[in-house]
């Protein structure tokens, strides 16, 4: 008989199994001697540490039995979940309690960035500055069409086209070879 038919024989005698291999195990207890033996003897064995047990808490003063229950039921009302739900200050503070550190860092850092702003802010002063390899950065409509005198298309033939609607200018340059048979 091997370790795990000894388990079985175990957790039948303490009624844990279900309810398929509880058929299996009695039928092998009718069969085996032994394998009832054992389930007796298991049975004597629980039987007499339930009644040590039942002595051990006869031994103990009712006085100190009775305070020992008081502290496990109030370890227990503290540990159940309230019944209620909960009101929108305890939401919100359960909430804070998760995500203090990203609430605190965003509050800092925006002050930071307040600080910065008024501390680098302009005096009033207007000053415009103007490089000469500046960009001229202008909505498309305000620009002007950018005029193309000569275009050089090696081995091949280029248009230029300039369209001019209500959203500016734009000059569109096509390129083609020179070998292309127009009407193909």
């Amino acid at each position: 008989m091997s370790a795990a038919d000894d388990l079985e024989l175990m957790q039948h005698a303490d009624g844990e199994l279900d309810e398929r291999t509880r058929a299996e195990v009695e039928a092998r207890l009718a069969k085996s001697a032994d394998d009832r033996a054992k389930v007796q003897s298991l049975g004597e064995v629980s039987e007499l540490v339930r009644s040590r047990l039942e002595l051990s808490a006869d031994d103990v003063p009712a006085r100190r039995f009775e305070s020992m229950w008081s502290e496990i039921e109030r370890s227990l009302d503290r540990a159940a979940p309230r019944e209620t739900s909960p009101g929108l200050w305890s939401r919100f503070t359960s909430w804070f309690e998760r995500y203090r550190g990203h609430v605190l860092t965003g509050a800092v850092t925006a002050g930071a960035v307040a600080a910065l702003a008024i501390i680098l802010r302009p005096d009033g002063r207007t000053e415009t500055v103007t490089r000469p390899s500046a960009i001229n950065v202008q909505p498309a409509a305000l620009r002007t069409a950018p005029e193309i005198e000569t275009l050089d298309t090696p081995e091949g033939e280029g248009t230029v086209l300039n369209i001019e609607d209500e959203d500016g200018n734009t000059t569109v340059i096509w390129v083609s070879p020179a070998d292309t048979v127009e009407g193909i």
